[in-house]
């Protein structure tokens, strides 16, 4: 594959599994989860569910974040074959008892390349093509809302450039 084709896409991957509290636009906290290794239904259930062990859940946290980096091609939100792998297991762990309630919002989000209001648009759309394939693996469509922020919400450890910018957040609101 010619290094410009390797751009085009994303990797599916997680990013760096660490579990930090950062604030919210509300002021409530919110503890942020990523998965190390294969998205498994298992592994997403567990970043979901908010323990009584977590330090977060004694300060009162306010939303459980899962950070994910679902592969779209340049300039495109449509799923790749390895982002609807992972979103099939993100289906299999939201009809799962301990989630089978829950209400989500999917967070788009891109890097800082191409104009603010092309972001804006293009997070958008991946975060609805991100709901709408949750939806068609029979995730019921009023637990899910779908909001792009195009680079508005960078991620400080990171590069604006950085292709990890590029992700969907899975939000849990208690």
């Amino acid at each position: 594959m010619r290094r410009l084709d390797i751009a085009r896409f994303f990797v599916l991957a997680v990013c760096v599994g660490v579990v930090v509290n950062a604030g919210t636009a509300f002021g409530q906290e919110r503890l942020r989860r990523s998965i190390q290794g294969p998205v498994t239904q298992e592994a997403v259930t567990r970043s979901l569910v908010l323990m009584p062990e977590d330090d977060a859940a004694a300060d009162g946290a306010a939303e459980v974040s899962l950070m994910l980096r679902v592969a779209f091609g340049l300039d495109s939100a449509e799923l790749t074959g390895r982002a609807r792998r992972d979103l099939d297991n993100v289906a299999g762990a939201l009809r799962e008892p301990a989630l089978a309630d829950a209400r989500l919002t999917l967070e788009g989000h891109t890097d800082a390349s191409g104009p603010a209001a092309y972001n804006l648009r293009l997070s958008q759309q991946r975060a609805d093509a991100v709901v709408a394939y949750l939806t068609s693996r029979g995730v019921a469509a009023r637990r899910l809302r779908a909001v792009g922020f195009g680079e508005h919400r960078l991620l400080s450890e990171f590069g604006e450039m950085d292709d990890r910018q590029r992700r969907v957040e899975i939000v849990r609101t208690f």
